[in-house]
């Protein structure tokens, strides 16, 4: 049959020599061989590229992003990688000085901990030190936190009498007054006056999302809620044929006023609308607690430095596991954000009582930082996936100041099971992979690598933080690609490279499979093929 696409002299993931060369036609791979074998079906038309044994393997899949806050991180400015207080400063008075026209300015992903800060406490008049007159908002590497200037805070009307909201807190000087630091529910305070995006703001943007996916050789993300906007944007894009990654979407049920049979209503319509290979919203998303970082995450036995600290349960337990029940009743796939064991439980009760039959839509516990024990085994037995950020795991490497809060907030014996990872997939659960960029970093190869070696880049082995939780590289391969196509519900089209599945493919420049797991990052992308259309080309 004649080839749209020809790859050959590659290094093909799943197969072996002379097994080297596949062909694809309308998006699909449909014959996998030697290169003579594949050559022989190409016609003038076909596209040839020859990777000269450069290793072929199934599109990166990323179970967990955001679009909506990566767009947000792209246009703005990118704070993750200042390591002082001096520098961030410097690269907030240059991009307002580049932007006078900007009516906010807004920074993402500042860090904890930063070594020239005064007693280590945040305070809006540093900012204003550099820009008094201009609002200024930096939401945290965490997203669960901000830290606004003066003049944000006087158009959010924030003052020394402004209560602390229902699941957040303005954090105040000794005097009373609002220092500027925000947590949880208190951010939007001042969000909420940031004017949104335009159209053409926004699809810009997104494409600056597309393209970075691409670059890394995904050819999958999963968008974790808040993104509805950009639905009919990506439709666009898609009807363009323009479109280089794979979209599936989340919308987000708030506790209040819950599953209701209206929202239900609109989350079924966005699934009528979108509901395609490329672009589908594939079900609805539950938050039942915060982070543990910020003694939010739901940790009914208390912190280890807060002991009277429980953190955050966002739902009421009976009227979340009803919702999780009429969600898969109507074949909505259901995510819930659960970091603390009290919040992890939770979620599996209502996985359980949503019943285990094969035809179940998916169901999976996101984040998963902190279980009890006891419920390791339970992901297994009510089917539930476990999805994870490896890149979070020991992250000094991405955020300045993490390092060691987490053990510090729930001490030397429950951090054995932090990010458990290898008792999970000893007990038989389903283990998938994700990033929550922008809050990390969204290279695959920095994940598969921490997975693996659960340190920060540069650090010695001795660093590796609860190294009996490290998994093989095969396995966070798995996670990445097939066993991330089971957790968004695509495991009979994508994450493997065979006849019939769809060309969704990603080219390194080596075999991670024989690199060094400290060196991964170092590899590149050098093609990327997303429903049979090149979408990225080094070669």
């Amino acid at each position: 049959m004649p080839l749209d696409l020809a790859i050959i002299n590659a290094d093909i993931h799943g197969h072996a020599s002379p097994v080297n060369a596949v062909g694809i036609m309308d998006g699909h791979i449909v014959a996998i061989g030697t290169s003579s074998d594949i050559m022989a079906q190409c016609v003038p038309t076909t596209v040839i590229r020859d990777l000269g044994g450069m290793f072929l393997m199934p599109g990166f899949i990323d179970v967990h992003m955001h679009i909506a806050m990566a767009a947000d991180y792209l246009s703005a400015i990118g704070l993750r990688d200042v390591r002082t207080m001096k520098a961030l400063l410097e690269r907030v008075a240059q991009w307002a000085a580049a932007h006078p026209d900007a009516p906010w300015i807004r920074g993402l992903e500042w860090s904890y901990g930063y070594p020239d800060l005064p007693n280590g406490e945040f305070d809006a008049r540093m900012i204003d030190s550099i820009l008094p007159d201009r609002p200024v908002i930096l939401t945290s590497g965490m997203a669960h936190a901000a830290w606004a200037n003066s003049r944000a805070m006087e158009i959010a009307g924030i003052t020394r009498d402004t209560p602390d909201p229902e699941n957040g807190e303005i954090v105040r000087r000794a005097d009373g007054t609002p220092s500027g630091w925000l947590k949880e529910d208190a951010v939007s305070l001042v969000t909420s006056h940031i004017p949104p995006m335009t159209g053409p703001e926004m699809d810009h943007a997104l494409g600056l999302v597309l393209d970075t996916a691409s670059r890394l050789g995904i050819t999958r993300m999963q968008s974790a809620a808040y993104d509805e906007a950009y639905l009919p944007l990506l439709s666009a894009r898609d009807a363009a044929g323009t479109l280089p990654v794979r979209i599936g979407m989340m919308t987000e049920i708030e506790p209040d006023p819950g599953l209701t049979p209206q929202r239900l209503r609109e989350a079924l319509d966005l699934r009528a609308r979108y509901d395609n290979a490329m672009v589908r919203l594939d079900g609805i998303k539950f938050f039942l607690d915060g982070v543990l970082e910020s003694h939010t995450g739901y940790m009914p036995e208390g912190y280890a430095d807060q002991p009277d600290a429980r953190g955050t349960l966002l739902w009421d337990r009976r009227a979340y596991i009803d919702a999780v029940r009429v969600g898969v009743e109507n074949g909505l796939d259901i995510w819930t954000h659960a970091i603390g064991p009290g919040a992890i439980r939770l979620a599996l009760d209502a996985a359980e009582n949503a019943g285990n039959s094969p035809e179940r839509p998916r169901i999976r516990v996101e984040h998963a930082e902190l279980p009890y024990p006891d419920d390791i085994a339970r992901f297994a037995h009510t089917s539930t996936i476990a999805s994870m950020q490896p890149v979070m795991i020991a992250p000094a490497d991405e955020w300045m100041g993490m390092e060691g809060v987490w053990k510090k907030r729930v001490g030397d014996n429950r951090a054995q099971l932090a990010f458990p990872m290898r008792s999970l997939l000893d007990a038989g659960s389903t283990l998938a992979f994700g990033t929550d960029w922008p809050i990390v970093s969204l290279d695959p190869l920095r994940g598969l690598r921490k997975a693996v070696l659960r340190r920060p880049i540069g650090a010695p082995a001795s660093e590796a933080w609860i190294p009996t939780q490290a998994i093989r590289f095969p396995e966070a391969f798995d996670s990445y690609t097939s066993k991330a196509a089971v957790a968004a519900g695509r495991e009979r089209y994508e994450g493997r490279i065979a006849l019939g599945y769809r060309a969704d493919i990603a080219v390194l420049s080596g075999n991670p499979f024989m690199t060094d797991p400290d060196s991964l990052p170092d590899l590149k992308c050098m093609l990327t093929v997303t429903a049979g259309r090149i979408v990225r080309d080094l070669i």
